[in-house]
């Protein structure tokens, strides 16, 4: 995933405090439909111990 050359859109956090696995990765699967939905790109991936933070862009 390289940004070089890509417009950051926009951020989408999930806040995964407390949650299961299972519960995790279907909000993950629900989000990354909703992006690639809207025509965007996840250009990074960070994670804190409370949220999973997208960054968004286009190319």
């Amino acid at each position: 995933m390289s940004s070089d050359g890509k417009k950051i859109t926009g951020v989408k956090a999930i806040n995964i405090n407390e949650e299961s696995a299972e519960a995790i990765e279907k909000m993950v699967d629900k989000a990354i439909q909703k992006i690639r939905g809207e025509g965007l790109e996840i250009l990074e991936i960070q994670t804190s111990s409370d949220y999973l933070i997208m960054i968004l862009g286009k190319g």
